[in-house]
């Protein structure tokens, strides 16, 4: 299957089934380009933020995992604007039958469940932060969630 059918495919689950924490879809006409959005989950520092995300579909897709950019401004040990860590991005580790409805889920659980391994995360300071002091990092994170993502 062609690059865009499989894009095509993405697009008809997330309009058939929506999901109640995130939506995305392209920008414009570009099939290849596209917008999503995340709401922060309930019960943590993120709840009631929207957040943008930029999803950038390579020629090689679905062979090679899509490029996603995290624009709003955040603080999570696992995004160093615009780059997001999520082992599904990976190349080594991204999966062919990976449905971006399925990532879009993980970095929604992402935002409740943060990487805060070694190997796992872009911001060490702020990994060490949500591991040593959780409610300084909680109240930091709210505050930039305030400030960025609830306008």
């Amino acid at each position: 299957m062609a690059p865009k059918a499989w894009i095509m495919t993405h697009l008809r689950e997330l309009v058939r089934f929506p999901a109640s924490g995130f939506s995305a879809g392209p920008v414009a006409e570009d099939i290849y380009e596209w917008q999503a959005t995340l709401l922060g989950p309930p019960h943590s520092p993120y709840e009631g933020g929207i957040f943008f995300i930029s999803i950038h579909f390579p020629p090689d897709y679905p062979f090679k995992p899509p490029m996603v950019l995290w624009k709003t401004p955040i603080l999570h040990p696992n995004i160093d604007q615009p780059r997001v860590f999520h082992p599904l991005l990976v190349t080594a580790t991204w999966k062919v039958g990976t449905m971006v409805k399925e990532l879009l889920q993980a970095l929604h659980d992402m935002l409740l469940h943060p990487k805060v391994e070694e190997e796992d995360n872009y911001i060490a300071d702020v990994a060490r932060m949500c591991v040593l002091e959780p409610e300084w990092f909680k109240k930091k994170a709210r505050l930039m969630t305030e400030q960025h993502a609830m306008n």
